[in-house]
């Protein structure tokens, strides 16, 4: 589920305030909260903008925000590499090997 009402509640505003904020009606803010409808991508990010957060953050999506002052500093320096030798278009497919790779060889049972 997204955070944009995690968001909203935090910084003490209502549905129809942060509506007026990025242009989009109160109704519209409660069904981006409950998950009935989706943002346009504009809207995503102008969410993100008001609230000072990333898209992929806001979309409910593990990001750098959610980790770990010292996770995030691990973060940056694997990005760094992975943008060094990794081509742009390869990048989801490399990690996504990266980590199903790690799950096998590092569980209890090989399939964890």
């Amino acid at each position: 589920m997204n955070r944009i009402k995690n968001l909203r509640i935090a910084n003490n505003i209502s549905q129809a305030e942060l509506g007026n904020k990025v242009n989009a009606s109160n109704q519209a803010i409660s069904a981006y909260e409950s998950g009935f409808r989706n943002p346009k991508p504009e809207t995503w990010q102008a969410l993100a903008d008001f609230f000072n957060v990333s898209v992929p953050y806001l979309q409910g999506k593990i990001f750098k925000e959610d980790l770990s002052p010292e996770l995030q500093d691990m973060f940056d320096d694997i990005q760094d590499l992975v943008t060094l030798i990794v081509p742009d278009y390869a990048v989801e497919r490399v990690l996504t090997a990266l980590i199903n790779s790690h799950k096998y060889n590092y569980s209890n049972d090989g399939w964890d």
